[in-house]
């Protein structure tokens, strides 16, 4: 029964993990150590079921994950029981954390406004009774890219764009002689390498941290210090990242009933970069041809002006001394304090006060030098200078958050003749939060340096704003069960917010969840030797999120109308006039239904869990724009108009078992979520076409239309008897190798009837992750697998056009059809997986959206492997510690993905437009030891 009888942290308390009537999913400690990452939404991919995580880029200190619970959308973050920002959820030290708990139903009511998408709890450690016990742990690790798609160097990128131009009818790029010389290399006839000239191959990562724990019976601590660095790949080490982090926690029995609870935390964070930043970095590195040089008459006091591809040479973007730099600067306080009252006259009664402030202050800075890029000019021997960032800019911005709890609580427990057990729980919340920001942005009449005061005060600008919101709550749960057979809870927030009219100011969100421990009714006793828990669980509950701008029942005007010049050379800023106010406006709600199955064999060492959810969503914002005739006038509200639902289901399992010396487990987790629109504000269709294309209601979301490709053509013929392509021009740009869509509606024409809904879009509908772990002896192994399904991406710019801009083009565009000698025009074709190459304005219908570009991004990933030794405590003792281990990991080690999809890892795949200029995601090799004394 020990795992029945785990503590579960829950909404505003802790419940036994045997009582549990929600879908509740916690991970302790040790499990989420078992992955080294500077993020903790690292440590917890592919380890909790309904928990998706997803990592967008690979550059230190950006934190760029997309987190989202069971395809909901962005949870709530609770931190020792205050609600707090995700920046400081995932900036948190992951050895400070004792257990996650993560609330996927309508369990996630006590939490209210904005709870509708789940709630992460995190409960940091705590000192316990008994000597201080220091611990601490180092660990140097060394990373490189997953995987990096090869762009072509010089010699292929002259021989495929010698094609282009033949292939449509033009003089060749090249003489036949002249891209031999290439294709041999020598003096003046060297590829430049633009991805080994920006970046090392390597980057280095360390991370430190020393906690002291410990205490008496009146009084116990828990201190701790952490520091990371993780550097970039640029050559210059101008990209690097640095966070400090300090977590004090103390408990105090103050007298025999009353308790003091304080804990302060304080995160640091510094990260530096070129000022124009790796999406521009990566774009010199993909387009920059490898033709052009890096210095100009390979001088290297020149920077060769290299423009390609609306790109700039990368070298000298990646030069913070020459360009300027980007540099943030953030600090976190995190501080609450909470005393509890053990009332002597009401046996089972708790009184609790917590006051919480957090303030977060940062700075940033941008300075852009004024560079220049250089032509070498071989008749006159001179060099032109060609300017960039002229004048010189400075931009320093300031913003002061601060976020203000005050919770006032009241638990009750008691149990009557022993099989009766009641608990209630009453919670009083206000919540605070203000911000004001500024910035200032300055230009140089001359760069001398990089403050505000050395800049001009020529077409100086400043901005600056401030925001104050405050939210009022009152929180009820009552639990009841009968020998811990016949569960339930009734729970219910009623939570005001200042957005709304004051008649719909405040709402109340209720739910009940109920569950029935079937293993122990007297039936079931026979099966008790195999059949250790078997719980059915069921919940459904409504939560309020906030929806549209705050006052929008208030007629007047607003700022912002634009700048207006009534006296010359005075500007005066306008007002806009009002929109139609609109005093219904109210939440967003979300009704949560889940079914729950928990079932343990074997004494609990088999352990199952299975959910099916719902969740529906009314009151989406919408404008009534097309349902209502153009010629009514006036700007629209919005409105709660739209309904959507998710539907899905969760399963998790873990083994557990002990054989003579060795202790292993596995464990594994499925998520599976659709959205469907249920109701969607539109105007009437025309045609049944219209309503199978474009209607939404009652269909899933997340679908993309294109076309299919069914083949390539593959001779001049078989294109002239094609279906047509490219409207009145007919087939006059398809070459052999084009891509042959299906024709679905058999008109012999290729448009949009003929596209269908054939690829998920770039939101993973399906995540799963597998986990293995033993230890034998004092050694210790973890392997984690992890990956996501159903969701796709269709690259875009240089990656799937042909010399984009006039750009660079990857390498495995050499796999094409071509002639077998260019110079030829007789000379017959050779087949290959892409099209011919042409230039992008020479193309047809061929960039339109199908399965020839957009690929299917399903993955799985071996996410990290481990190995720990742990010495035996006689040995630690020999040289004055407690305890000594020694490990290994790697993280991201491979990846099996569609073969198109694999080199820019799909995971994150295309980044900001589908152009995929991002940072890549790492795999790092990490080595460390932690010490106990």
């Amino acid at each position: 029964m020990q795992a029945l009888d785990e503590v579960v942290v829950v909404g505003y308390g802790t419940q036994k993990k045997g009582n549990l009537t929600a879908a509740i999913s916690t991970i302790k400690a040790e499990d989420i150590q078992t992955t080294t990452a500077t993020s903790i939404a690292h440590k917890l991919q592919g380890k909790m079921p309904g928990l998706n995580i997803r990592q967008n880029t690979g550059e230190p200190g950006t934190y760029d994950n997309s987190i989202n619970i069971r395809g909901f959308g962005t949870p709530l973050y609770v931190i020792d029981g205050i609600q707090r920002p995700a920046s400081v959820f995932q900036r948190i030290n992951g050895a400070d954390i004792e257990n996650i708990s993560v609330l996927k139903d309508a369990a996630a009511a006590v939490y209210g406004i904005n709870a509708a998408n789940g709630v992460v709890i995190v409960t940091t450690k705590r000192g316990g009774k008994g000597k201080t016990d220091f611990q601490f742990s180092s660990t140097v690790g060394f990373s490189t890219p997953t995987d990096v798609p090869r762009m072509c160097n010089a010699y292929e990128y002259l021989t495929l764009r010698n094609e282009a131009n033949i292939n449509i009818g033009l003089e060749p790029f090249i003489t036949r002689e002249e891209l031999e010389k290439w294709r041999i290399g020598g003096p003046g006839y060297e590829s430049t390498d633009w991805y080994g000239a920006t970046f090392n191959d390597y980057s280095m990562r360390q991370e430190y941290n020393l906690s002291a724990a410990g205490g008496t019976e009146k009084l116990s601590y828990y201190f701790d210090l952490s520091g990371v660095l993780d550097d970039g790949m640029l050559k210059t080490n101008d990209l690097f990242y640095q966070r400090l982090g300090f977590r004090s926690n103390i408990s105090a029995q103050l007298t025999d009933r009353i308790k003091a609870v304080v804990n302060i935390a304080a995160v640091n964070d510094k990260r530096e970069s070129p000022a124009f930043g790796i999406s521009e970095i990566w774009r010199g590195v993909i387009s920059s041809l490898p033709t052009k040089k890096i210095y100009a008459n390979d001088n290297p006091l020149y920077l060769n002006r290299v423009q390609d591809g609306q790109a700039m040479n990368p070298v000298a973007l990646m030069s913070s001394d020459l360009t300027g730099y980007s540099r943030s600067n953030n600090n976190d306080y995190i501080t609450s304090l909470e005393l509890s009252y053990d009332v002597p006259f009401v046996k089972g009664l708790e009184l609790k006060g917590i006051v919480a402030y957090d303030k977060a202050y940062n700075m940033g800075k941008h300075v852009a030098k004024d560079f220049a890029l250089y032509d070498y000019d071989l008749n006159t021997d001179t060099y032109k200078t060609t300017k960039f960032n002229d004048p010189a800019s400075i931009n320093n911005s300031y913003s002061n958050v601060y976020y203000t709890t005050v919770q006032g609580q009241a638990d009750y427990k008691t149990v009557y003749k022993d099989v009766h057990s009641i608990s209630a729980m009453f919670v009083y919340e206000i919540k605070d939060a203000a911000e004001r920001h500024a910035s200032l942005q300055k230009y140089f009449d001359f760069y001398t340096n990089d403050q505000i005061d050395q800049a001009g005060n020529t077409n100086a600008q400043s901005s600056g704003n401030e925001w104050h919101t405050r939210n009022m709550s009152y929180i009820g749960r009552a639990n009841y069960d009968y020998k811990g057979r016949y569960l339930i809870e009734f729970a219910g927030r009623y939570d005001g917010s200042y957005r709304y009219h004051p008649d719909r100011r405040w709402g109340f969100f209720p739910l009940v969840s109920a569950g029935w421990r079937v293993s122990d009714e007297k039936f079931m006793k026979a099966l008790s030797p195999v059949l250790s828990n078997l719980k059915l669980r069921a919940s459904y509950g409504k939560i309020g999120e906030d929806a549209g701008n705050a006052f929008q029942y208030v007629p007047g005007f607003t700022t912002g109308g634009g700048w207006w010049e009534f006296t010359d050379g005075q500007t005066t800023l306008g007002l806009n006039t009002p929109a139609i106010v609109n005093e219904k406006l109210s939440w967003m709600s979300s009704v949560l239904t889940d079914i729950g199955l928990d079932i343990s064999f074997f004494r609990h060492k088999l352990a199952i869990t299975f959910d099916w959810y719902q969740k529906n969503r009314s009151g989406l914002l919408a404008y009534r724009n097309v349902s209502l005739p153009n010629t009514y006038g006036g700007s629209f509200p919005q409105e709660n108009l739209n309904k959507d639902r998710v539907r899905g289901f969760d399963l998790s399992f873990d083994y557990k078992n002990i054989i003579g010396d060795l202790n292993y487990k596995i464990s594994g987790n499925f998520n599976y979520a659709r959205n469907t629109a249920v109701y969607v504000e539109q105007g009437d269709y025309a045609n049944s076409w219209d309503i199978y294309r474009w209607n939404q209601v009652d269909r899933y979301q997340g679908v993309v239309w294109n076309y299919h490709v069914v083949g390539q053509y593959k001779s001049e013929e078989e294109i002239l008897a094609g279906a047509v392509q490219n409207g009145n021009l007919g087939n006059r740009y398809v070459l052999p190798g084009d891509f042959i869509y299906e024709d679905v509606n058999g008109d012999n024409v290729f448009d949009g009837n003929d596209v269908r809904p054939h690829f998920y879009d770039a939101s993973p509908k399906m995540n799963y992750g597998l986990t293995l772990g033993a230890s034998w002896k004092g050694f210790d192994v973890s392997v984690l697998f992890q990956g996501a399904a159903l969701f796709s991406i269709r690259l875009t710019h240089a990656y799937t056009t042909m010399f984009w801009q006039e750009a660079n083009v990857p390498a495995y565009f050499m796999d094409r059809w071509h002639k077998e000698d260019p110079y030829d025009s007789n000379s017959s074709w050779i087949p290959g997986k892409w099209p011919a190459m042409r230039t992008t304005d020479q193309v047809g219908a061929l960039y339109e959206d199908s399965n020839g570009w957009r690929r299917d991004c399903s993955y799985v990933r071996l996410k990290n492997v481990g190995i720990g030794y742990t010495f035996s405590r006689r040995y630690s003792q020999k040289i004055g510690l407690d305890n000594l281990r020694l490990f290994a990991d790697v993280n991201n080690v491979y990846t099996w993905a569609d073969s198109f999809i694999k080199p820019f890892d799909p995971e994150k795949v295309g980044g900001t437009y589908d152009t995929g200029w991002t940072y890549p995601i790492m795999k790092t090799f990490n080595i460390g030891l932690d010490i106990n004394f």
